[in-house]
């Protein structure tokens, strides 16, 4: 399953959008920089591809359904191949790879998970397969997952127990336009006007007047209330991701699935 509200092509223009985001047991998820990432996100698309390394360079093959890739790795000499993880065994050269996109869903920044290992893909299905059944039990309704981006305990066959990515989901939420197939308009750019005329003074009336003095003195014009001051506000990019969602609608009961209820007594 593939699915992405991005407003662009995420593998005809590049899969990387936003910030690289990465995991590892020692670091947990990190940016290319090491710093760690904001704890809870708004996932907003993701897809599978298939990807081989030569010469320090990625191809890709992006288009579904993708090919079987132990038939393309067959093709190539294992003495082509490069050592596996940790040194065990070759590592094919066509590997299948997730790509996440999500936001901060605070400041609205975008960032890019891509990667190839076991663990990941473990942690891609079980986010898919949440939002296959979160849809289901919505009567079809485009919800995506808020998560905590998290680990969890993985026993592996060659290295013991080690942890693995996890996206915790909290929160499912909608698009408000509710197709779930485009963000949010963006507000238009502000235009630079050009430079305006110069105020031009008012010439004082050459003919004098005589003013005319009244025999009752007029009220004196209250001075207009002073509002109190506000703070300054700073725009925040969060306005074009939770301001454009909703909740996601109550998910259906088993009894109206299944059209039925089962008297307990």
């Amino acid at each position: 399953m593939s699915l992405s509200i991005l407003p662009f092509g995420p593998i005809a223009n590049g899969y990387l959008h936003g910030t690289l985001a990465k995991w590892d047991a020692a670091k947990g998820w990190h940016d290319k920089d090491g710093m760690p990432l904001p704890p809870v996100v708004y996932v907003i698309g993701f897809t599978t591809c298939l990807r081989k390394w030569k010469d320090q360079r990625a191809e890709i093959i992006s288009e579904h359904p993708l090919p079987n890739p132990d038939e393309l790795n067959a093709k190539i000499p294992q003495s082509e191949w490069e050592p596996g993880y940790g040194g065990v065994g070759l590592a094919p050269p066509w590997k299948l790879t997730v790509i996440v996109w999500f936001v901060h869903v605070d400041s609205g920044a975008v960032f890019t998970w891509v990667s190839d290992t076991w663990g990941a893909q473990k942690a891609y299905g079980a986010l898919v397969e949440q939002v296959i059944v979160s849809r289901l039990l919505r009567n079809g309704e485009p919800v995506l997952p808020v998560a905590r981006l998290n680990k969890r305990p993985w026993e592996t066959k060659n290295f013991g127990m080690k942890s693995r990515p996890f996206f915790d989901v909290i929160e499912w939420r909608v698009l408000e336009g509710g197709d779930g197939s485009a963000l949010p308009p963006q507000p238009p750019t502000p235009q630079i006007s050009g430079p305006t005329a110069p105020c031009t003074p008012t010439t004082a009336p050459t003919t004098p007047t005589t003013p005319t003095t009244p025999t009752t003195p007029p009220p004196a014009a209250a001075a207009p209330p002073v509002a109190p001051a506000s703070p300054p506000t700073t725009p925040s990019a969060a306005t074009s991701v939770y301001d454009h969602t909703k909740p996601a609608a109550k998910p259906v009961t088993i009894a109206e699935l299944i059209a039925d209820e089962i008297p307990w007594k």
